[in-house]
């Protein structure tokens, strides 16, 4: 296996920052769509593991670090549940229980990340990947949060799909499952059936998420176009 390059876990991490960033400014004073802040908050997090992953292998040594990124990681099942909970016409108070609940497993999970110095251990870095291990049996736990989470989130949506008839908001949900199964179905096929991914679970699918990160954007931007925002009513220019 070749060496780690962090060139693009760096270019696909600067991308979904700059872009949340820019939308977070664009949109934050203004009444819009109810998915859009979730989406922005996605691109937030997708960007802080891939930055972080990439000073994890190039400055190993930091587990503090190590275990912020898989915090950081750990919120993606949460919020695309919740993302899919706020779009969902449904009036059924289970989709509210079923997103407090991966809410609260992220912060329980969170909490163990960041206060248990062994959780987590950056086991080598390779190519384009990180791999990691671990020993404590609420991994098990952690991996049944996270696929359920996924599956959740892509259920709930295109349940959303379907049942929603403005057509601006089904562009909206249709790109972020195409995005997200465009990442997820790789990601379980590669970390599934090449023994060398095993334990590289979340680094290949933050890797595969940048599919996500573009279908999110390319909704942001179309957003951008029917609210009619441009760039100068945020960032005044004299021209």
């Amino acid at each position: 296996m070749s060496q780690y390059s962090p060139l693009l876990a760096i270019i696909t991490g600067s991308f979904e920052l700059l872009a949340a960033l820019y939308f977070f400014i664009l949109f934050k004073n203004r009444k819009i769509n109810t998915g859009i802040k979730p989406l922005i908050t996605i691109l937030f997090f997708l960007s802080g593991y891939q930055l972080m992953e990439a000073a994890n292998c190039v400055f190993p040594g930091n587990t503090m670090l190590v275990r912020f990124s898989f915090a950081d990681i750990t919120w993606l099942p949460a919020l695309g549940v919740y993302y899919s909970y706020k779009i969902n016409n449904s009036e059924k108070k289970s989709y509210k229980r079923i997103s407090f609940l991966f809410t609260s497993s992220a912060i329980f999970f969170t909490g163990w990340f960041i206060m248990n110095p062994l959780s987590v251990r950056l086991k080598s870095c390779q190519a384009f990947f990180a791999t990691y291990t671990n020993e404590f049996p609420v991994f098990q736990y952690y991996g049944l949060y996270y696929q359920l989470g996924m599956l959740f989130m892509v259920i709930f949506s295109v349940q959303a799909l379907v049942t929603t008839e403005n057509t601006r908001e089904r562009m909206i949900i249709s790109d972020f499952v195409i995005g997200s199964l465009l990442f997820i179905i790789p990601s379980l096929i590669i970390t599934a059936f090449y023994a060398k991914f095993r334990g590289s679970m979340p680094s290949v699918m933050c890797h595969f998420a940048l599919f996500l990160g573009v279908f999110i954007v390319k909704s942001l931007i179309r957003e951008q176009k029917y609210e009619n925002i441009s760039v100068y009513d945020v960032f005044p220019i004299n021209q």
